[in-house]
């Protein structure tokens, strides 16, 4: 199963249920910070698919009403996928945990350890026993999503990389997402890190409904830190009505993943798209995503029932799209060149004929041009008439 024995997952769950989240390893103790142990037991995951192990970026996508919890679309939903650096979500669910429960504060110094500083790109760039502080490492990762700084605030949630990773797959047990094994706190590559559409899309949910307080900070649109300031990777921000969050990833095995929320007219819809082979074409589909279904949550108020499927741009639809070459390479969300993805024409459409350059050419050389031309064909029609008595 390259990688995916049930073993190594009960071996996860068993160090999940086992561990003390009273215990600091990695770090002095006074940096460390501990959740409360769940109330409720924790679930045994699903057992995962063979069948559905990811191989590369491929599609999937769903659609929720964040309210209900209805699915008004989903393609590929349940199946695995990886999620990049959307897995950051689930470290900032267990940061916003620990401050309501009283046990960290925003304040608080967030101290990178050697390991930190080691992470991949997208990175921060901290040097090794420095500090910020935990509002500016959300921040950070919020914006410009750095894999430094989600791994050295999971060392202060959990003391070291291998007791936090137990606590993301504990929570996700408890919110149900049993599609989802964590394998890091960053989303860089690893066979290991997977889940689904609608894993996501729960995952979302939950932070609306447990964390509404914090949930701003997905919303940021820029980040300065020192004399730098950087933009969030999210470009709908700002440009999609209603569009506050979540976010964005990237990795070459992962394609480009996008977890999205708009709110209009109190609905509020969440929009998850991965394995997408460029930013532009994440961007397309989210927002088809998100206007189809507001159209759809539109017209049912005006008893008229509709599918997203049916409201969807039908050129812009996945299933109508053409390969899609992945233009942007690497590890994060950095890329700046964003080449628009080709569409499909829709049938009875012709493209364009290609125009070639007219090239000038002086008199003299047009009439030489012309009178070999002249001769050439002269020369051609001889030799047919050649031929055919020859062969007559």
């Amino acid at each position: 199963m390259g990688g995916y024995s049930l073993d190594r997952f009960r071996k996860i769950f068993a160090v999940a249920a086992a561990i003390s989240l009273t215990a600091s390893t990695g770090l002095a103790s006074e940096y460390v910070v501990q959740l409360p142990a769940p109330a409720g037991p924790v679930v045994a995951p699903a057992p995962l698919n063979p069948r559905a192990m990811p191989v590369g970026p491929r599609y999937a996508a769903v659609l929720m009403d964040a309210r209900s919890g209805e699915i008004l679309y989903a393609n590929a939903f349940r199946e695995l996928r990886h999620p990049a650096s959307i897995t950051k979500v689930m470290t900032l669910f267990l940061t916003f945990d620990a401050i309501a429960a009283g046990t960290l504060k925003l304040t608080d110094p967030v101290i990178f350890s050697p390991h930190a500083t080691s992470q991949r790109p997208s990175k921060l760039g901290i040097e090794a026993g420095h500090s910020i502080t935990v509002d500016q490492a959300i921040r950070v990762i919020a914006v410009k999503s750095a894999n430094d700084v989600a791994m050295a605030l999971a060392e202060k949630l959990g003391g070291n990389e291998k007791n936090f990773v137990a606590m993301m797959n504990r929570k996700a047990r408890l919110l149900g997402m049993h599609d989802t094994v964590y394998a890091n706190p960053s989303g860089l590559p690893d066979p290991n890190n997977v889940t689904s559409a609608y894993d996501i899309a729960l995952l979302s949910s939950a932070m609306l409904r447990t964390h509404p307080d914090r949930y701003a900070y997905f919303s940021q649109r820029n980040f300065a830190y020192g004399k730098q300031t950087f933009e969030n990777h999210n470009h709908l921000l700002g440009k999609v009505v209603g569009m506050d969050g979540i976010k964005t990833g990237y990795t070459v095995d992962a394609g480009f993943t996008l977890a999205a929320s708009a709110l209009r007219d109190n609905r509020r819809l969440i929009a998850v798209v991965l394995g997408e082979p460029s930013i532009s074409a994440r961007n397309r589909d989210a927002t088809a995503l998100l206007e189809a279904g507001f159209t759809v949550l539109k017209e049912r108020a005006n008893g008229v029932r509709v599918a997203v499927e049916d409201a969807l741009p039908q050129a812009q639809h996945p299933a109508f799209r053409t390969a899609e070459p992945v233009t942007e390479q690497g590890s994060n969300d950095d890329a700046k060149t964003v080449k628009k993805a080709p569409l499909r024409k829709k049938s009875g459409t012709k493209a364009p004929a290609k125009r070639e350059p007219v090239k000038k050419t002086s008199a003299k050389k047009a009439s030489a041009k012309k009178a070999h031309a002249s001769s050439s064909s002269a020369h051609k029609a001889a030799h047919s008439t050649q031929k055919k008595k020859k062969h007559g």
